[in-house]
């Protein structure tokens, strides 16, 4: 997805909103002062914001409309036109350092987004994402098969998570998921994996875990989780939550990765631990 896409809308009414009060701020100060050759770097804030929201489009568009308001300012305050070369140059050169600005922050935002899409953790709950669990998965099923060993799959969601998002709002939500995230990984052993599954679930691989484990991990689960305190707002500062879920295990239910987790989510949908 392209970068400008995928930066969020907040940023860019923000940095718009911020070239365009920049801007108007210099211009209308310049004509009430008449202190044109004084006050026109003033118009290097507007640029160089553009330049960092939007990059080389925005620095460039930013720098065409402060080059006519300086234009403008030129001949609102009666200034003599032989200032104009002065002028000139000096918008020229931000409109290069703007171009330098806007290349760098589009080179670093690209990186950022290249890390988040190959970390293996999902950024939100710290826990593994779900490409990396489901590759784990097929491991720990290929080294079961070799050394005829079991391994079992747990699904875990947030059941009324939709109710809880409408009463305390989507930040309190997400802080939900990532307090859940924690509670699962130091309720684990430590050689078990957990990633987020879903967007309101979690899985859990349990190796050398038959049927019977997989059901003590996930009743235990969810006896620490109904005692567990999560936040919620002003009103009711302490809130629970309830948690179902779903379980197969290898070789017992499925010999396949595919197959074991459609299981555990049959097995999740229908309310079976």
């Amino acid at each position: 997805m392209p970068e400008t896409e995928r930066r969020p809308t907040s940023l860019h009414l923000a940095a718009l909103v911020l070239v365009g009060i920049t801007g108007v701020f210099a211009t209308v100060l310049i004509l009430m002062t008449g202190e044109l050759l004084t006050l026109w770097p003033l118009y290097v804030v507007p640029i160089v914001i553009a330049a960092l929201a939007y990059h080389v489009a925005g620095a460039i568009l930013v720098s065409a409309i402060s080059v006519a308001l300086v234009a403008f300012t030129l001949y609102g305050t009666g200034l003599d036109p032989a200032a104009l070369p002065e002028l000139a140059i000096g918008m020229a050169a931000f409109t290069i350092s703007a171009i330098v600005i806007g290349l760098q922050a589009q080179r670093s935002t690209r990186h950022g987004y290249l890390l988040e899409e190959t970390s293996i953790l999902d950024p939100l709950t710290g826990v593994y994402k779900r490409a990396h669990f489901e590759r784990r998965l097929a491991e720990e099923i290929r080294r079961s098969e070799r050394y005829g060993l079991r391994c079992s799959v747990v699904l875990v969601q947030v059941d009324c998570f939709d109710a809880f998002k409408e009463l305390f709002g989507h930040y309190k939500a997400e802080m939900l998921l990532e307090h859940l995230g924690d509670v699962i990984r130091v309720s684990i052993r430590d050689h078990d994996i957990v990633g987020r599954y879903g967007p309101i679930s979690f899985g859990i691989l349990l190796p050398f875990a038959g049927p019977e484990g997989a059901s003590s991990v996930a009743d235990r689960l969810r006896a620490i989780v109904d005692e567990t305190e999560f936040e919620g707002d002003v009103l009711e500062p302490v809130t629970r939550c309830v948690i179902r879920s779903g379980q197969a295990t290898y070789p017992d239910d499925a010999c396949e990765r595919k197959g074991l987790l459609d299981i555990a989510e049959q097995r999740l949908e229908g309310g079976a631990s």
